[in-house]
């Protein structure tokens, strides 16, 4: 357990006092040679306080003691309350940040880091692959050292995650991990560590997609982690893959909505083309070479093979016109902006119901159709 400076002076003179009061009991002694712990010593002085001492003046002193660990306890409590309310609004702050601005997740995330939640350095990395890639970082402004090297080596060069067993680890587990000082060198990116010199640091993944996308590290230079860093930072990770994937939704609304735009206008397009240039059956006919000893074709003679042309419909009648120029499908899908499968079901139906088996055959009752009219 860390307690702060205060409550570590307060468990040694408890300690002294209990010494004085009770001499060298046995499990006094223990507590003397172990980590003063104001919990532990409190428990110790009020069981005593319990089991009754020789004299009142005792039991009063021993009374006090534990009235003044009860008081510093509830002290800490109240010290260590403020410190997550303002934890917990800071990294409110943090949130509303990110959200006002989500392209610059890192930069805001890890200035936040040292500014509003009060931690020493803060490190963003994004996961591509097999590598990762630390592309911001930050340094408390009240933070003592000269760090110009470590933050100039945050360049977005890519890092193998083999150099790197514990970043490796956290990417295939989706896990946050926390490195105490006497395990700082092992297992990490040396080249970051030896210009960082964190007594410990946290790392924490951003999961987007059940894959870390994403990875956190945050220390405070001289002092350790705790679990409530574990948690205040996961909320932040946390946030940070909801604003990377709100950020890919709006990217594909936005490439979707492109693509319509660009329909609509091509197809916009072609109907002012329709309007402007509209086709009559006489421009088709004359429109396109007709292919030697083929027939051409009017209006005229469209009447002259009735009955069976009148089971035609307009598009029909466009597509034979065209046919007895000698016009291929291609050339017919071009002319009347309709595609080859539509072309070739009008040539079939034209076949059928012309009593007609090919192209030669169409063309040649249109020229017989004609030279009866008197063409």
């Amino acid at each position: 357990m860390v307690i702060s400076t205060s409550s570590y002076e307060l468990a040694e003179q408890a300690v002294a006092e209990l010494l004085e009061l009770l001499g060298s009991e046995p499990n006094l002694i223990r507590l003397a040679d172990g980590e003063p712990d104001p919990t532990v010593i409190r428990a110790f002085a009020a069981r005593k306080l319990r089991e009754g001492l020789d004299s009142p003046e005792q039991a009063l002193r021993l009374a006090e003691l534990v009235t003044q660990l009860d008081t510093a306890s509830r002290d800490d409590i109240a010290r260590r309350l403020r410190v997550h309310t303002e934890q917990f609004e800071a990294l409110q702050q943090v949130v509303r940040a990110i959200d006002a601005e989500g392209d610059q997740i890192a930069r805001i995330v890890t200035q936040e880091l040292c500014t509003s939640l009060g931690y020493g350095k803060a490190m963003f990395s994004v996961v591509r692959g097999s590598t990762w890639s630390p592309i911001a970082l930050a340094v408390n402004p009240e933070l003592t050292g000269d760090f110009h090297e470590l933050v100039t080596a945050i360049d977005g060069r890519e890092i193998s995650l083999r150099d790197a067993p514990r970043e490796a680890e956290l990417v295939r587990r989706r896990r946050p991990y926390a490195v105490d000082g006497v395990d700082t060198y092992r297992h990490t990116y040396r080249p970051l560590i030896d210009l960082s010199r964190p007594a410990g640091y946290l790392a924490v993944p951003v999961v987007v997609d059940s894959r870390a996308v994403a990875m956190i590290h945050v220390d405070r230079q001289s002092d350790s982690l705790t679990d409530t860093d574990v948690h205040m930072v996961g909320a932040l990770a946390g946030v940070c893959a909801s604003a990377k994937e709100r950020a890919a939704l709006r990217q594909q609304i936005s490439a979707r909505n492109e693509h319509v735009d660009a329909e609509v206008q091509r197809l916009s397009r072609a109907l002012r083309h329709l309007e402007q240039a509209p086709l009559t059956m006489p421009d088709l006919a004359t429109s396109e070479q007709p292919r030697a000893g083929a027939a051409s074709v009017d209006e005229t003679t469209q009447a002259a093979i009735v009955p069976r042309a009148h089971t035609l419909t307009a598009r029909e009648r466009e597509v034979l016109t065209l046919m007895a120029t000698g016009a291929t499908n291609a050339a017919i899908s071009r002319r009347l902006c309709i595609s080859d499968g539509t072309v070739k079901s009008h040539v079939q139906r034209i076949f059928k119901k012309l009593g007609a088996s090919t192209r030669a055959e169409v063309a040649a009752l249109c020229a017989h159709a004609k030279t009866v009219n008197g063409g």
